[in-house]
């Protein structure tokens, strides 16, 4: 197994970059393919979705009507359920009782398909942004408490003992004993929440017509943009794409310290 501390060297790197563009050409060129098959309004080709998204691109009222509105309730979503997450998770693993009796909760917020919440948030909150942030935080939390009460068990307790005897001062006992094996857990869980997080703000939206990329990507589909809403799909894609390689980044140099 390669070491996570040792970094791939330039060829390796070379060679999945390269890769990785070769896998993304067959897709580009599959999608042409089928598009000349096809009617532009079902499925236009990569060309015509690429003019589409540098043109939203350069719409302001797309970066302030749509595209900020559901980035800060994703990212107020996630904040919250990894708030809630840390809380309960050390609750659970300090207290086992707290741990059973929150069980039955934590398997229905697992279970509860994003839509039915959705729908019933509507109902409750009447729509807006505390929707779609309630919905988010709600089906984000177990994955940030089971993270949390994983990282803690995986603690060295022979570690910690000898930094409790040897009376370590308490923010370097959290820096090099508690948060090396916190940081394994919760880092993977936060990858998995941002793409979830972001998933669930558009689901939300969609249902409950409020404003954000769910209602623009709506919109889209209402009078049959198909490029356009092609193109909302990218941003979507790239904002996860984004997300995930600065996670990945700093998990990585994290694991180096």
């Amino acid at each position: 197994l390669r070491d996570p501390k040792v970094s791939p060297s330039p060829p390796a790197k070379a060679a999945r970059l390269g890769a990785g563009l070769a896998g993304a050409g067959l897709l580009l060129l599959l999608w042409e393919v089928i598009a000349r098959q096809t009617l532009p309004a079902i499925l236009p080709g990569p060309l015509a979705v690429g003019r589409e998204l540098i043109a939203l691109l350069g719409e302001r009222t797309f970066w302030t009507g749509s595209l900020a509105p559901s980035l800060a309730a994703a990212l107020a979503g996630v904040l919250l359920a990894l708030f809630f997450g840390l809380v309960l998770g050390w609750m659970s693993f300090r207290w086992p009782l707290i741990g059973a009796a929150l069980a039955p909760l934590r398997l229905v917020l697992m279970g509860l398909p994003a839509a039915v919440l959705a729908i019933l948030l509507i109902l409750w909150l009447e729509g807006g942004g505390t929707m779609v942030v309630a919905a988010v935080s709600a089906l984000l939390v177990p994955v940030f408490q089971i993270a949390t009460t994983a990282g803690l068990g995986a603690i060295d307790p022979q570690l910690d003992e000898m930094a409790r005897l040897f009376h370590v001062p308490r923010l370097r006992r959290l820096r090099h004993v508690l948060w090396p094996a916190l940081a394994t857990a919760l880092m993977p869980a936060l990858r998995v929440a941002v793409a979830n997080g972001l998933r669930i703000t558009l689901l939300v939206e969609l249902l409950g017509g409020g404003q954000g990329l769910g209602r623009a990507i709506q919109s889209a589909q209402t009078w049959l943009m198909t490029d356009r809403l092609l193109a909302l799909t990218f941003v979507v894609l790239l904002m996860i794409a984004g997300a995930e390689a600065l996670l990945a980044l700093a998990d990585r140099r994290a694991r180096r310290k």
